[in-house]
C-alpha cells in the first residue's frame, strides 16, 4: 500500500446518506464514491430499523473506500499543478436544550398563569426574568428561570 501524506488527510471526507446509497466524497477535489447500503431483514417485532444496523462487512467496506479516497487524493495532489486549500469546518455554538426561546417560555408559563409575550418581555427588561441574547439577537431563557419566576410571583401574591 502506498503511504499517504499528512496533507492528504487534511482534506475532509464527507459521508452522506442519499436515498439507499452512502456517498463518500472529498468535495474540495471533486472525488465521489457511492456505496449501496445493504438491507438486512429484521423481524416485524424489532424496534431497530433495517437501515440502522451496519454489518461488520459494510463497516469494513466503508473503511476500504475511505482508504481509496485518501489514495485518490494523494494521486490528485501529486499529478495536478493546482489544488485548493482544504476546507475548514466552523464549529457553531448552539443554545443548550435547557434554554427556552421567548415563545416557548411564554407557553410554559401559560400552563400556570395567563401571560402574554409582551408581559414576559417587560419582565425581562425590568430584570424579573434572567435571559441572554444569541448572536442573532434572539432571547434565550434558562429553564431554571421558570420555577424561580413562579416562586417570586407566588410570594408577591401572598404578601398582597
Amino acid at each position: 500500500m502506498k503511504k499517504v501524506s499528512f496533507k492528504t488527510m487534511s482534506f475532509p471526507i464527507v459521508l452522506k446518506r442519499v436515498i439507499d446509497d452512502l456517498v463518500l466524497s472529498v468535495p474540495d477535489l471533486g472525488v465521489f464514491k457511492n456505496l449501496p447500503i445493504p438491507r438486512e431483514k429484521n423481524s416485524l417485532e424489532s424496534a431497530i430499523t433495517a437501515t440502522a444496523i451496519l454489518s461488520d462487512d459494510f463497516k469494513q467496506q466503508i473503511m476500504q473506500e475511505i482508504e481509496e479516497l485518501w489514495l485518490k487524493t494523494e494521486i490528485h495532489r501529486n499529478e495536478k499543478k493546482w489544488q485548493p486549500n482544504p476546507s475548514t469546518f466552523k464549529q457553531s455554538l448552539q443554545a443548550g436544550e435547557e434554554d427556552f426561546s421567548l415563545p416557548e417560555f411564554t407557553k410554559k408559563l401559560n400552563e400556570f398563569i395567563s401571560v402574554s409575550e409582551n408581559t414576559v418581555r417587560r419582565e425581562i427588561s425590568r430584570g424579573g426574568i434572567r435571559c441572554y441574547q444569541t448572536e442573532g439577537g434572539h432571547r434565550r431563557i434558562p429553564v431554571s428561570e421558570l420555577s424561580g419566576y413562579l416562586e417570586r410571583i407566588r410570594t408577591k401574591t401572598i404578601e398582597i
